[in-house]
């Protein structure tokens, strides 16, 4: 899914529900899903509960999981990223991440809390190695 085409431009909207949420729950990380259309664009934020409650490290509830990818089936909808913040530190992926990086089609996104406004940022996690993906927030609407 995430493979297809993307220009790069990700919603002003679902970046603002992104650090709604990692406000909501810090000093913890917040960690949730975005769904992706069929043309490859993100375009709805899916909140997770982090079952650690920790600021450095999520784990999404299983049960939450389960019952979202069934309900993107359901709308036609794809998983495009993984997103959770770092309350504190840069919004670049840690070592755990990386190793806890088992969807090598999806884009990881980051924010950070420690930063004003909060940076978002994109990246690709495959074998291990990192890389960034440009992204830039647009106002365009979603479809």
């Amino acid at each position: 899914m995430a493979d297809s085409v993307w220009d790069g431009m990700f919603p002003k909207l679902l970046y603002e529900e992104i650090v709604s949420h990692a406000r909501s729950v810090y000093p913890e990380e917040c960690c949730g899903l975005v769904a992706g259309d069929s043309d490859g664009r993100p375009i709805k934020v899916l909140p997770m509960t982090n079952i650690y409650h920790s600021p450095t490290r999520y784990q999404m509830d299983p049960k939450e999981q389960f019952r979202i990818q069934k309900d993107l089936r359901s709308e036609h909808l794809e998983l495009w990223a993984i997103y959770h913040s770092h309350p504190a530190t840069e919004p670049f992926p840690s070592q755990t991440d990386i190793r806890l990086a088992f969807y090598p089609d999806l884009f990881y996104l980051l924010t950070s809390l420690r930063d004003t406004p909060p940076p978002l940022r994109c990246f690709r996690i495959r074998d291990g190695k990192v890389s960034e993906v440009p992204l830039t927030l647009s106002d365009r609407a979603r479809p």
